[in-house]
């Protein structure tokens, strides 16, 4: 029989923290899992593999470097159990992670996904405090930006729920995994578990670690995509919230873009200061003068 989770890693390398995210995996309390390994193009196949054969059972399957979204959607594609959940190849789960995530969806036949807290650790392993913290909030608290979303990896999916809203766009380069819980908040229903059940590492070589605005952008292309969605809903609320989202959006990377543009000034790179402000003027000029304003009451406090 299959069994009744899908673990599913995708990885361009051999991560140093490899084994130890593989380990969280084996010490699971909830054992009734199988490991499928999408190797996206590691410059060191047979060291992805080595590492996979740790773990009893792992399948490891080639991908040609295809981003981040196709190799995911092959990931669910080879599932045959009743869910999905996902796991990077730095992070760590907590023992009981798949027992109670498992468990809060068994209890909810109706619910599509469940999520739990996630707490942040460095490249040593040393404890950073919380990443996400779930509050039990509503569809609407996060379509409209008031609440954060949970990250891929506090997540474990109902199979069918994540096929019927269609999986991972792999026309996005980030926030593919926003992407897709947007359209679970639309589409299915979500249940939050406040423990903390996966330990999230950040280090140089994360994903979205370095250019924010970057990041913001694709952001921004991706809740275009949702207001199209939005709009053919057939509540019309949904609409409003996402539009609060985006909203929601743009003056967090207005705030951000005066932090970044008042470090350049700092350093004498006037032309990339003027820009990263100019930038964040644009997007919302007010909460880019309430960040300007408060950086400067916190630099006079200082001295």
């Amino acid at each position: 029989m299959a069994a009744r989770l899908t673990v599913v890693m995708s990885t361009n390398r051999v991560s140093p923290y490899l084994a130890e995210a593989l380990q969280s995996v084996k010490d699971q309390s909830f054992t009734d899992w199988r490991l499928v390994v999408l190797d996206n193009g590691s410059p060191d196949p047979d060291g992805v593999r080595a590492a996979a054969s740790a773990v009893p059972g792992a399948v490891v399957v080639g991908e040609a470097g295809h981003g981040v979204s196709i190799p995911l959607n092959h990931g669910v594609a080879l599932a045959r159990g009743e869910y999905v959940t996902f796991l990077d190849d730095d992070d760590v789960w907590l023992p009981d992670r798949l027992r109670v995530l498992v468990g809060a969806l068994d209890a909810d036949p109706g619910a599509g996904a469940a999520y739990s807290s996630i707490d942040a650790i460095d490249a040593d392993g040393g404890h950073r405090g919380h990443h996400f913290v779930a509050r039990d909030e509503t569809a609407r608290d996060l379509l409209s930006g008031r609440c954060p979303f949970p990250n891929l990896v506090s997540f474990v999916y109902r199979r069918t729920e994540l096929l019927r809203v269609g999986g991972f766009n792999p026309a996005l380069a980030y926030a593919e995994d926003t992407d897709l819980t947007f359209r679970l908040l639309q589409y299915s229903r979500l249940v939050s578990v406040p423990e903390v059940l996966t330990l999230y590492r950040r280090h140089g070589a994360n994903t979205t670690h370095g250019n924010l605005a970057e990041v913001h952008d694709w952001a921004r292309r991706m809740i275009g995509m949702q207001l199209w969605g939005a709009a053919h809903h057939p509540d019309p609320r949904v609409l409003a919230d996402v539009r609060a989202n985006l909203a929601a959006l743009d003056a967090q990377d207005a705030r951000d873009s005066v932090g970044e543009g008042l470090d350049r000034l700092r350093h004498g790179h006037v032309p990339g200061a003027a820009r990263m402000l100019g930038r964040a003027v644009r997007l919302d000029a007010r909460a880019a003068a309430h960040e300007a304003s408060r950086r400067v009451r916190h630099r006079l406090g200082r001295s």
